[in-house]
């Protein structure tokens, strides 16, 4: 046998120590561009598919330390945009105490006579309006897969701690991508329009398994309220719409190979938090289910967000009503909450 001096076992046992960290909590050791971007809020340009497009990055001054910080993707509700989306949200605001990157790109359907308002392509699903999906319109999975690369080439991200949350059209686009991009997700945050599948053909009031097939279990957490008048807690007849949120949930119960039954907890006077799990790969399911009308906040809207003057003036008095934010709860700190205790998969 060969003898290894006791000095060299406790350097590699202390190296081994450090780089096992690394992989399992992110950190310096990720592998990370040279120069991070100045911070604050920046445009970059995203080629995909042949197109340049413009995405809306904040980056926090914890940049500068060079550690492997989280990415949040925050995508907007139908007719909006990323400049929009970010003013309502402020996930900003959070990003900077909390330390994490943010993106707000604008899908990629533009309907003439409308630049500003933009929409995602949901294959199979017709937009808010009910106009069919243009057949030329960007691929906007690929866009996404894109834009993470495109980030990840200008700062210094954790690829284990991508997220993605959106509002509505925005929410159901992030959920499509929990089907398409599981092993580059690491977690969804849909607010008003969890989607899990496009409706059955059979039976619309159902999801259809074969359209939404991650490749493995994904953490969830929802924010959705009874008195949604656009995207109904318990569905509609509408094409782009159809199955309501518990069906959704149940079908992410059944992806996510949940045990046992939910559990309900009233955190606010309206809000009560609905759990699943344990599910498979430690994942989780929750749903912040707001009971309560339009105007008291359980109608199509973001908890805790304020609804930008630019936005409010191309709503309608009975749109503002139903857009009514709630103030019980603070959706950006409870999805970052979640999102800290989900991580992708270390790698073999």
């Amino acid at each position: 046998m060969r003898f290894i001096p006791t000095s060299l076992v406790m350097i590699l046992a202390l190296s081994y120590g450090v780089l096992a960290s690394a992989l399992a909590h992110g950190g310096p050791n990720v592998s990370c561009a040279t120069e991070n971007p100045s911070a604050g809020s920046q445009s970059i340009a995203v080629i995909s598919s042949g197109q340049v497009r413009s995405v809306l990055l904040y980056v926090p001054t914890a940049a500068a330390t060079h550690r492997a910080l989280p990415l949040i993707i925050d995508l907007h509700g139908s007719g909006s945009s990323g400049e929009e989306q970010a003013k309502m949200t402020r996930l900003s605001e959070l990003a900077a105490k909390a330390g994490f990157v943010v993106a707000n790109p604008s899908g990629g359907v533009v309907l003439a006579g409308a630049p500003n308002a933009h929409y995602w392509n949901i294959p199979g699903v017709p937009l808010s309006g009910g106009a069919p999906t243009p057949a030329d319109a960007p691929d906007d999975v690929q866009f996404i897969n894109d834009t993470i690369d495109t980030i990840a080439s200008k700062t210094c991200i954790d690829p284990r701690r991508i997220y993605v949350t959106g509002m509505s059209g925005g929410a159901r686009m992030a959920s499509l991508l929990a089907c398409r991009l599981s092993t580059r997700i690491a977690a969804i945050a849909p607010v008003s329009g969890l989607r899990a599948g496009l409706p059955s053909s059979d039976n619309p009031s159902q999801p259809d398994p074969a359209t939404c097939q991650p490749q493995r279990a994904v953490p969830i957490v929802a924010f959705h309220g009874t008195g949604d008048s656009v995207n109904p807690y318990n569905g509609d007849s509408t094409p782009r719409w159809r199955y309501s949120i518990p069906a959704a949930l149940q079908r992410w119960v059944e992806i996510d190979h949940c045990q046992g039954e939910s559990h309900d907890r009233r955190v606010a006077a309206h809000v009560t938090l609905v759990r699943y799990g344990p599910c498979a790969q430690g994942a989780e399911i929750w749903l912040y289910r707001t009971d309560a009308t339009s105007e008291q906040g359980g109608g199509h809207a973001w908890p805790g967000a304020v609804i930008p003057a630019s936005m409010a003036r191309n709503l309608s008095v009975a749109q503002l009503r139903a857009n009514v934010p709630g103030t019980e709860i603070n959706a950006d700190q409870l999805m970052w909450q979640f999102f800290k205790a989900h991580s992708l998969p270390a790698a073999p």
